[in-house]
């Protein structure tokens, strides 16, 4: 961090940076959050874009004489040059551009009317004060290169997160970014939105700023847009109506207006033509999203007459030949701010600390975050009362499910991460989800995550804070979904990278980060991490992608009906049903298995022995991971052997970790309270417990687990053989009902399945049946099946929507595939077959095979039905459950046909 301030008096002129002085407000909201300081790379920033304005000015004014004469004396052929490429060719040859970047060609931006187009792109990591660096920068072009304090800003956000957020900002007069705009222009600043109305005279005697989403403009189809429709509140910029030479000059002066295609032409009133005479500045926050030949023809086609593009991460799109060829359009880079000038002025917290964990367990991996969270609140309740600044540590989770419907699917999900917190001790106001589908946050305006009166300590989500969403007390980030989304974790990292204040606390905990990962390889998470972090410029928003062409959504959800042979065939299939006194209902987990389970007596003696005594051989790894200030590589990682804190053994925090296995609160104390004594008699004192708490619940949870499943199987099959748990094809019609349509989300022109010789499907019950909704190995499968002759009809499960059967775990096994099978002189056969990777041949399969194999030996028909209640006659037909690896399903399926 600097140790160099300046503060700088609020009546300062914008050209020196003010920044208004830090005080300590009691309302607990961190001050230093709204305040402004003199940051040298802002500085550079600056009289880099002030040597250029000065250049591009002086190259403007001879391309105007060379204009002028070419003009005046056509004889002479003089070609105009272009002044935006020749200022550019300048700051080249005096080694003013990035060194990064001087094997990049300069790019050329013309605008609608084939004019050339100043362009520059300042490159600033999220969390370098893109926003101030905006607003100041727009002063300097006014001033410095167009000679005038009013005019008009077209300011261009990637999505309404960011949009929202910058609205509020500089239409707030008392806020800095407004402050400074109205030094610019003296106090004439008008904030627009696209649907205000616009006079001609606003625009000559104010600075008129607008904002609008990248997407308002970036559409094919324009005429379809109010801001290309003709509109009645646009005045001042086009000629009346009816006077036709009038409209005529104004076509030839800028020929890409919109004009009605009429026997006489008329300019169309719209807020896009009077863009496009107005030659506004752009503003492109986030500009590396504008770089599809759509939005590069959109913005261009406003006619600019300068373009900031401020982000953290220039693209450039190579040039492309064959039918539609283009020329490459490279990002023209006047500054690049590195992660380390940030890190050197105490914008980000660095270094980031890497806990990856190992084990199966999820919630031993969250609590991990937890007491990391929990230290953190420590630092900062001692932070607030010695210095009165305020800062609540928040955790972000990253969980693999959220939707409604995906719940018992075998992932982590959102609601399964809440429950958990509860149960831990967090209270309803201080978690928050986080999706698509939900949004506790209730967008950036209405919850305040800074102010103390908020209450969020943990926010749950998948990835949908990845735009436009940032928060300075995020601190810690756990990320249960790291091995299977490792890109979506990386993108997340941006979010905890921000420090409170833009301005280190001098703790050492509270200038850190930290991110917990579950069931993930070490060095795998580390390079992503690495290589996300370099590549988002220390916290950009979102990894783009260049991509032209249409965006490819599919259709919304419609209905896919069964095939006609079958539209008006009942399908039932067994559920697992407990019966007594001859009532049928279906088996719960927790109910009629895991509240059977008698703990008491449980001896925890075995697994204390399986404690290591020493901490440090058993805990993961940490890693650091911080910006190196020598040498080529821009970050470096090393391990950290020992933890600088020293915990204590928490026995009610244990016993609420156990509390989903061990329902009984009593009986859990007591098992922990064996566990302790256990301990201790091996030589365990205070320090060791506390050192080695983390793992002792995780341990503890796992024989548990063992335990649980154990007696959970007992049960399960002791009370299918007496009858109690029964897996049959009931006459009272207490079975589950194949649905007479499914619902798909595929687009109707996507591509259908075929068979191995390229003809339609013939066997798949419903009808058509997509490529994209199945991986390749299940798409070998389904070809296979609609190929058999003595097949009826084949059907793929949809897991959680669909067929279900459950087991003694809490999670229901969900076959891939239900067929039905014709056999000479015998019933019909109908298989429910589960197929797996080779990869995935572990406990879990093991257990799916167990249960299928199980109930398809117990299974039959229930004749027994009350009178009236028939819904179903005994056809003989037998159901089976079956599970095969990938590499056997060539082998093993013969046998079912």
């Amino acid at each position: 961090m600097s140790a160099r301030r300046c503060w700088p008096s609020r009546t300062s002129r914008l050209n020196s940076s003010p920044c208004p002085s830090p005080s300590i407000a009691s309302t607990g909201v961190d001050p230093l959050s709204v305040s402004f300081r003199k940051l040298d790379y802002q500085d550079r920033a600056f009289s880099a874009l002030e040597g250029y304005l000065d250049v591009l000015k002086e190259e403007k004014g001879k391309a105007d004489r060379i204009a002028t004469l070419a003009v005046a004396e056509p004889d002479l052929d003089v070609p105009v040059p272009d002044f935006a490429e020749r200022a550019w060719e300048v700051l080249q040859a005096a080694g003013s551009l990035p060194k990064s970047r001087e094997n990049i060609p300069f790019s050329p931006r013309r605008d609608g009317c084939g004019r050339p187009v100043p362009n520059a792109v300042l490159k600033v990591p999220t969390a370098g004060g893109k926003t101030w660096i905006a607003v100041s920068s727009v002063s300097r072009i006014l001033g410095r290169y167009l000679d005038s304090n009013t005019g008009f800003v077209l300011w261009i956000v990637p999505n309404e997160a960011i949009y929202t957020q910058t609205l509020k900002h500089l239409k707030d007069r008392q806020h800095p970014y407004r402050q400074a705009l109205d030094r610019a222009a003296a106090g004439r600043v008008q904030i627009m939105e696209k649907t205000d109305r616009l006079d001609a005279r606003d625009v000559e005697s104010n600075l008129c700023v607008m904002l609008l989403m990248l997407q308002s403009a970036n559409r094919k189809a324009q005429e379809s847009l109010k801001m290309f429709q003709d509109r009645g509140d646009v005045h001042g910029f086009f000629p009346p109506e009816g006077e036709q030479l009038a409209h005529k000059a104004a076509l030839d002066a800028t020929p890409n207006l919109d004009a009605y295609d009429d026997m006489f032409p008329m300019v169309k009133d719209s807020l896009g033509n009077a863009l496009r005479l107005i030659r506004p500045v752009f503003v492109l926050d986030e500009g590396h999203r504008a770089i599809t030949d759509l939005a590069f023809r959109t913005l261009y086609g406003f006619n600019p007459c300068f373009v900031l593009d401020l982000t953290a991460t220039p693209q450039d799109v190579k040039p492309r030949g064959g039918k539609k060829p283009r020329a490459g359009r490279y990002a023209n880079v006047l500054v690049e701010v590195t992660g380390r000038e940030l890190d050197r002025e105490g914008m980000i917290k660095m270094p980031l600390n890497l806990d990856p964990r190992q084990g199966n367990d999820w919630k031993a991996t969250l609590n991990a975050a937890l007491a990391r969270l929990q230290a953190l609140d420590a630092e900062a309740r001692t932070l607030l009362s010695e210095t009165g600044r305020y800062i609540r540590p928040i955790m972000l989770i990253q969980v693999e499910r959220t939707g409604a419907e995906q719940r018992e699917s075998g992932h982590v999900h959102a609601e399964d991460v809440k429950e958990w917190l509860l149960t831990a001790g967090f209270d309803e106001a201080e978690i928050a989800i986080k999706t698509a589908q939900q949004n506790d946050l209730k967008a950036p305006e209405n919850q305040d995550l800074l102010s103390s009166t908020s209450r969020v300590r943990a926010i749950v989500t998948k990835q949908a804070l990845q735009e436009g969403w940032d928060c300075p007390f995020a601190y810690v980030l756990c990320s249960l979904a790291a091995s299977s989304n490792l890109k979506a974790m990386t993108q997340l990292v941006g979010r905890i990278l921000r420090q409170p204040g833009a301005l280190k606390t001098g703790v050492e905990a509270l200038d850190e980060c930290h991110v917990i990962t579950h069931h993930a390889n070490t060095a795998t998470v580390v390079a992503g991490i690495k290589e996300g972090l370099e590549r988002d410029g220390l916290g950009d928003l979102v990894l783009s992608v260049t991509q032209d062409g249409e965006d490819g959504n599919g259709d919304t959800p419609r209905a896919i009906k069964r095939r006609p042979a079958f539209a008006k065939t009942e399908i039932y299939l067994p559920k697992v049903m407990v019966v007594e006194g001859g009532d049928a209902r279906e088996l719960d987990y927790e109910t009629d298995l895991l509240s059977r389970i008698d703990w008491r007596g449980f001896d925890p003696q075995e697994f204390a022995e399986n404690v290591p005594d020493n901490a440090q051989a058993a805990e993961s790894q940490l890693q650091r991971i911080g910006i190196a200030h020598t040498g080529g590589e821009p970050f470096v990682s090393k391990t950290v052997t020992e933890s600088p804190e020293s915990l204590a053994f928490d026995p009610a925090h244990a016993v609420r970790m156990i509390s989903d296995i061990v329902q009984n609160a009593f009986v859990g104390r007591e098992i922990v309270g064996a566990t302790v004594a256990a301990l201790r008699a091996r030589g365990f004192d205070d320090a060791m417990l506390g050192r080695t708490a983390g793992l002792i619940v995780e341990e503890l949870r796992k024989g548990l687990d063992v335990k649980r499943n154990a007696c959970a199987e007992a049960h399960f099959k002791e009370e299918v053989l007496e009858g109690r748990i029964q897996f049959r094809l009931r006459l009272d019609g207490s079975n589950w009902r194949m649905p007479l349509r499914v619902e798909t989300a595929e687009p109707k022109n996507a591509r259908q399945l075929a068979s191995k010789s390229g003809e339609p499907l013939q066997r798949s019950l419903f009808s058509p049946v997509y490529e994209n909704e199945m991986n390749r190995d299940e798409r070998d499968v389904a070809v296979y099946l609609d190929g058999e002759k003595t097949l009826d009809w084949w059907h793929r499960n949809v897991a959680r929507k669909q067929y279900g059967i459950q087991g003694w775990k809490s999670a229901k096994i969900y076959p891939d595939f239900i067929f039905a099978v014709r056999r000479e002189g015998a019933a019909r056969r109908i298989v429910a077959l589960e197929t797996k990777g080779d990869q995935l041949d572990n406990a879990d399969t093991a257990y799916k095979r167990e249960v299928l194999s199980f109930l398809s030996d117990h299974f039959r028909w229930h004749d027994a039905t009350p009178v009236g209640e028939l819904e179903l006659v005994n056809s003989g037909e037998t159901v089976e459950g079956a599970l095969v690896l990938m590499s056997q399903w060539k082998t093993r399926l013969p046998d079912y046909f």
